[in-house]
């Protein structure tokens, strides 16, 4: 199932912004452990992918 770029960073700021909701000195919920390592690598390919579709020069 291919989407588009556009739905995959939305989806990805929607996911960045449930993680920094959550105020610091509070304990994260246990889904959030491992939260911010699968953002940075989504972000990533993301960025792969969006090289490979030509919107970045």
């Amino acid at each position: 199932m291919n989407k588009e770029v556009t739905h995959r960073i939305a989806y990805y700021l929607k996911k960045v912004a449930e993680r920094i909701s959550i105020h610091p000195a509070k304990r994260q919920p246990r889904a959030y452990k491992y939260r911010n390592q699968r953002l940075k690598v989504y972000k990533a390919l993301r960025l792969q992918q969006i090289e490979k579709e030509g919107y970045k020069q």
